[in-house]
């Protein structure tokens, strides 16, 4: 139940502010959780799972980081990867990490 409700508020929270590619990402993060996406979300498994060209994948990695969906791992560069800044819920709401 707790994984619903955060879902939910998750998406009450960012959802107009993501495009048509974006929630297909968060929600293949919700449904496998950290575990599945251990070494975080690079743009290689984000154009796989969109199905959308290199520069899309980054515009929209950068975009999720603008609004603080997604925070970059320590690494970088070229090869940097992400992880979801909120996914378990802490009492009713979702808190950052």
């Amino acid at each position: 139940m707790d994984f619903v409700l955060a879902k939910t508020r998750f998406y009450e929270a960012y959802g107009d502010q993501l495009n048509d590619r974006q929630p297909r990402m968060v929600s293949r993060v919700f449904a496998e959780g950290r575990e599945g996406f251990e070494g975080g979300i690079a743009t290689k498994k984000y154009e796989a799972i969109t199905k959308c060209p290199n520069q899309t994948a980054s515009r929209d990695l950068s975009d999720l980081v603008a609004i603080g969906v997604i925070i970059p791992l320590p690494g970088g560069g070229r090869t940097t990867r992400y992880e979801l800044a909120v996914v378990e819920p802490v009492g009713f709401g979702l808190e950052k990490k």
